[in-house]
């Protein structure tokens, strides 16, 4: 059991979770109170939504070690489960279960909001998985960019959930129409930092796994421009990141909201010293470590969220 909870990265699975929790409680749940609107879906439902994202992301996880078996064999062989510790057969399996379970479930959910266009859009997301481990992360930048937009799916899925929800009755929409700017303002900033931070991560990783990615095929930016050039554009990334969230500290500050300002503080540091690390870095562990300090600054900017509707 402890094994295939590696395989599907469930720490990554609860950040997952946390997130979309914390989008629905903190930045969709208190506009709609603003304008005396409550939440459309209910907590079930809204649970079922977060499990088959989860389920559909570990199945993700587990696709792309099938198709990285070689790979990691050279980049990451003390980590490697599938082929030592899962027969590739069982992780097949396993892939379609999660997979199966996932769009069960989204049915399930498209039948009760007589909507069914978040079915398509987790459709798409599996779709999206599947060929960025089997071709995408091959090519130039373009894993990076899928990636970076399933991860920020999680957040964007969560606002769609409610938005169609609130649709099926037109005077609560209308009513909720009023939240929209605000609601969907919060939610914008929060997209695009997950988007942001995780093409930074993405190209700081493809640096960090040149050797094998090289050995077997892959052109990545490292592979075809080389480490500096990676290292600088991952640090051009990464200096616009840091200044994105000063200046949302900056909108935090002028609208009062003085507990997330002081909060992404503890992200605006991480950011820092992800940079001075990512300068000097020149072997493969100095971008583990920058991985490491990137990953970090991701849930810091997250977990930040619950401090958005704290005054003090």
């Amino acid at each position: 059991m402890v094994t295939y909870l590696k395989l599907i990265r469930w720490p990554n699975l609860l950040i997952m979770a946390i997130t979309m929790f914390l989008v629905r409680f903190y930045l969709i749940k208190p506009p709609l109170e603003m304008v005396d609107v409550a939440l459309a879906s209910d907590i079930l439902s809204f649970t079922l939504l977060v499990l088959a994202m989860l389920l559909m992301s570990a199945g993700g996880y587990v696709i792309n070690d099938i198709f990285d078996m070689d790979i990691d064999s050279v980049n990451h062989s003390e980590k490697m489960i599938i082929g030592r510790s899962i027969k590739l057969s069982a992780a097949k399996l396993l892939y379609w279960i999660l997979n199966l379970a996932a769009l069960g479930i989204m049915i399930f959910l498209s039948i009760t909001m007589a909507n069914w266009q978040l079915l398509i859009i987790m459709v798409m997301l599996a779709g999206l998985l599947w060929f960025y481990s089997e071709r995408y992360k091959r090519q130039i930048l373009v894993g990076n960019l899928v990636v970076a937009f399933v991860a920020s799916a999680g957040i964007t899925i969560v606002w769609l959930f409610e938005f169609f929800n609130l649709q099926k009755d037109t005077s609560v929409f209308v009513e909720a129409t009023r939240a929209m700017p605000l609601m969907s303002g919060l939610v914008f900033a929060y997209v695009l930092f997950a988007f942001l931070s995780t093409i930074v991560r993405e190209v700081v990783k493809d640096i960090e796994d040149m050797e094998g990615d090289q050995r077997f095929g892959c052109r990545t930016f490292p592979i075809v421009y080389g480490e500096v050039p990676s290292r600088n554009l991952a640090a051009g990334l990464l200096i616009i990141l840091i200044i994105m969230i000063g200046f949302w500290q900056y909108i935090l500050f002028l609208k009062d909201m003085k507990s997330a300002f002081s909060v992404l503080f503890i992200a605006l540091g991480i950011g820092i010293a992800a940079l001075i690390r990512l300068a000097f870095s020149d072997k493969k562990e100095h971008y583990t470590t920058v991985s490491a300090l990137l990953k970090l600054l991701m849930l810091a900017g997250i977990l930040s969220i619950v401090f958005l509707n704290q005054n003090s």
